[in-house]
């Protein structure tokens, strides 16, 4: 193969890239928002035509989002928005409380002084906050993960950072979905909590409060989401185009 034809097909594929995640970060936006309940049928044709693609792109990026259980397939019906259990979805979170327990407990007792590690937390806490008052939802879901994120990085355990951005992604989905952007419950000051026991070298502290973080979002899911309705996808993804 020709060093031209190398780089035309290289930039296609980059061309492709852009457009695949263009197309599923639209889509995750919409559920994020409360646009695209559960069970939604994503009809092919008029998303096509939304975000000006063919259907072999818009099947490539719903395999995807079905590899993240995020749309199903089936047969006959074609693409729907995830129909996820509760109690499913809360296993999910018990398997979050498993890891990140353990993580703050080991993090509060590691010897050091950790403000230094912990300044850019809380900048992403006031930011966080700023968004829940401004109801800035599908931002405040997105940047609360990342701080979950962070501070396993903090604890610089790899393994136990990788399988927290699988299940983080996949929470942050569910509580899109199933939570209600009215509770009370301000994330914001449950993260401070955590950080002033952890700096304070109390890990029995620290892990009580990460249990009970975690356990408040899995109580705040909702047994019946909002009931799938008809779409608009052209003034949905309009946007977009």
């Amino acid at each position: 193969m020709s060093e031209a034809r190398a780089e035309k097909l290289k930039n296609k594929d980059l061309t492709n890239d852009a457009v695949d995640a263009r197309i599923y970060m639209s889509i995750i936006d919409a559920i994020l928002d409360h646009k695209l309940p559960p069970g939604t049928r994503l009809v092919e044709a008029p998303l096509c035509e939304a975000f000006g693609v063919t259907r072999g792109t818009l099947r490539r990026v719903f395999v995807k989002l079905a590899h993240e259980r995020v749309i199903e397939l089936q047969p006959n019906r074609g693409a729907i928005i995830a129909l996820h259990d509760i109690n499913e979805a809360r296993e999910v979170f018990e398997a979050r409380v498993i890891l990140e327990v353990g993580s703050v407990k080991g993090l509060a007792a590691k010897p050091g002084n950790k403000s230094k590690a912990f300044a850019e937390l809380r900048e992403m806490i006031k930011k966080e906050h700023a968004l829940r008052e401004d109801g800035n939802w599908r931002d405040w879901i997105r940047l609360s993960g990342e701080f979950h994120i962070k501070l396993a990085e903090v604890n610089r355990n790899d393994i136990v950072t990788s399988y927290l951005r699988t299940l983080i992604a996949r929470t942050s989905l569910l509580i899109g979905l199933y939570e209600t952007p009215k509770r009370n419950s301000c994330s914001a000051d449950e993260h401070i909590a955590i950080l002033d026991a952890i700096e304070q070298s109390q890990p029995a502290l620290a892990a009580r409060l990460m249990e009970h973080h975690l356990g408040e979002y899995a109580l705040g899911l909702l047994a019946e989401p909002a009931q799938p309705v008809e779409i608009d996808f052209g003034k949905l993804f309009a946007p977009v185009r």
